[in-house]
């Protein structure tokens, strides 16, 4: 049965497989797919933000440089001659190259330059009114991309304007290059080429794709490419505009395609794992699913197991499904069944060895009790009319003592196989357990023995036959002093429920051993030398006779508890 069991939970979880692994299939391509082009998506944002970022950082050197313009061209309005405003330039620049300015320039609108800190030339039209930007300037041979602004001024009552620049080069960007993880490149526009002027990380070729420079230069802002570099980056192209307005630098911030986790996997790696582990978490759940179907099963069929052995006590716990559940419930209810079947086929047993009983009874009684009445009448005539001696009178009295004994097991015998009705009276069980410890008190003084009784029925009543029930009561107080041949304490109890009243009887002896207790109440069986082994089944006739049980609870060692329970009486009831 356990292969079976084993074979069905392996056919459902790879049923529960098929079921699972083609929805498996579709969702791991659909998370695969999701996941990566949200990585994407995340990915072209981060580096949007980043290069926004660089532009504004530019754009913040360009707007410092117009503040800067602004102090010195005030300062210069009010320089009262051209010797006053060379020194004012000249000691402005000192302070100003000191933080990183690297041009100062003095012109009027029509070109002429009035003063300037080093020769230059601007690869564009200078502005002739107030405004800041991108200059592409040539000095010294070699050409820069510079951060500044003009501000218009009054200089001798004439109209002039007044240059303020820094370089942008690597010495420019050092707040953005501390962040090692990406690489950043800075190009400048010189004859529609770009020229490099920063990168970060120089093992690398840096170029800019015509495709985007033409892109960038017909007019979008940021351009994101997922395969830059030959696919070594995923980046995103800006471009910034000169003061011209014309496309003077392009940045290029970029982070390497294998530095992402999801790009480490692959679209299809990604989709491998994901599928991989639904199935493991499917065949988890397979498992458990199948356990919570076989499990009830197997329960069930240990149980059958347990009821084709004879224990119909077996129970299986309703748990599982709603099916699993009428299941167990029926199983259940079947066992409970064939237990009551078992005990009514007991009960019929036992009352049919009764009723043989009865008959054998009949048969002893007129085949044994004539013959001994006999025995005992010739025998007490020569007792009485014959002169013996010493030793034959003993003899004689040794035979009319063993049939009067013989007499009293036949007539205890026809008692209990052909019981007589019990004459039924309303009475309350304490009447009959004080009526015993009255009759037996002289026995238990003599074997040192008290009787406690503990009244807690409020008055209740059964209807019963107080002579019978009183040689219940006493039969089982004279087992309970058998049991403690050293003395003690005998505890009788009378206890109520709204159904019952119960007589309990319980000494302090050594019990009744697990053995041979479901025979204790099986007649003629006894530990007693001289014992019948009518005692106990007299008083279970007399319990079933009045509606009622008696039953037996001890613990080795500790006692044995002989509980005598009958219906309660309902007021107004007829005996």
């Amino acid at each position: 049965m356990s292969t079976r069991m084993a074979s069905l939970r392996f056919r459902l979880v790879i049923g529960f497989m098929l079921v699972s692994v083609p929805a498996m299939l579709a969702s791991a391509f659909i998370a695969a797919k999701l996941i990566s082009d949200a990585f994407e998506d995340n990915v072209e944002q981060w580096l949007g933000d980043t290069s926004r970022f660089f532009a504004l950082e530019i754009a913040e050197a360009t707007q410092e440089a117009q503040r800067v313009a602004g102090v010195i061209g005030h300062r210069l309005e009010q320089s009262s001659d051209d010797h006053k405003m060379q020194r004012t330039v000249e000691r402005e620049f000192a302070v100003l190259n000191s933080v990183g300015y690297d041009l100062i320039a003095i012109y009027r609108p029509g070109g002429e330059v009035l003063f300037k800190t080093r020769d230059f030339s601007s690869l564009a039209p200078l502005p002739t009114e107030t405004s800041l930007g991108l200059f592409r300037i040539e000095t010294d041979g070699k050409r820069w991309i510079m951060a500044g602004a003009v501000q218009a001024v009054q200089i001798g009552g004439q109209p002039a304007n007044l240059l303020v620049g820094t370089w942008l080069d690597e010495s420019s960007f050092g707040g953005i290059k501390v962040v090692t993880a990406l690489e950043i490149r800075f190009f400048a526009l010189f004859d529609g080429k770009p020229e490099l002027v920063m990168q970060t990380h120089s093992d690398r070729a840096a170029v800019v794709p015509e495709a985007i420079r033409a892109r960038l230069e017909a007019g979008e802002d940021g351009i994101f490419d997922s395969d830059a570099d030959g696919g070594a980056y995923r980046a995103v192209y800006a471009g910034l505009r000169g003061i011209d307005g014309q496309l003077a630098a392009i940045s290029f911030i970029g982070m390497r395609s294998e530095a992402g986790f999801f790009e480490q996997l692959g679209r299809e790696s990604l989709f491998l794992g994901i599928f991989l582990l639904g199935s493991a978490i499917s065949i988890v759940v397979g498992i458990l699913t199948s356990d919570l179907l076989v499990r009830p099963l197997r329960a069930l069929t240990h149980g059958v197991r347990a009821i084709a052995a004879g224990d119909f006590g077996q129970r299986v716990s309703a748990g599982g499904g709603r099916e699993i559940v009428e299941l167990a419930s029926g199983f259940n209810g079947m066992a409970e069944q064939l237990g009551k079947l078992q005990e009514l086929e007991a009960e019929l047993r036992r009352k049919d060895r009764l009723s043989a009983l009865g008959q054998a009874a009949m048969v002893i009684a007129h085949e044994v009790r004539n013959p001994l009445g006999i025995i005992k009448t010739s025998t007490e005539v020569v007792r009485n009319r014959a002169k013996l001696g010493g030793a034959e009178e003993k003899m004689l009295g040794y035979v009319i003592d063993e049939v009067r004994r013989i007499e009293t097991l036949v007539r205890d015998f026809l008692d209990f196989a052909q019981p007589k009705p019990p004459a039924k009276v309303e009475l309350p069980l304490r009447a009959v357990i004080d009526r015993v410890g009255a009759i037996a008190a002289p026995e238990f003084s003599r074997q040192k023995i008290e009787l406690s009784v503990d009244d807690s029925s409020g008055g209740a009543t059964v209807l019963g036959d107080p002579d019978q029930l009183y040689q219940a009561c006493l039969n089982l107080v004279l087992n309970a002093i058998d049991a403690m041949p050293e003395g003690g304490t005998i505890h009788a109890s009378v206890r109520a429920t709204g159904e019952s009243v119960s007589l309990t009887i319980s000494d302090e002896g050594a019990g009744v051993p697990d053995a041979i207790r479901p025979e204790i109440f099986n007649p003629f069986f006894t530990t007693k030398a001289k014992g019948t082994g009518l005692g106990l089944a007299k008083v279970q006739t007399v319990a079933e006779a009045h509606g009622g049980s008696a039953t037996c609870v001890c613990e080795p060692g500790r006692g044995a508890a002989f509980t005598i329970a009958l219906p309660r009486a309902k007021p107004g009831a007829p005996a």
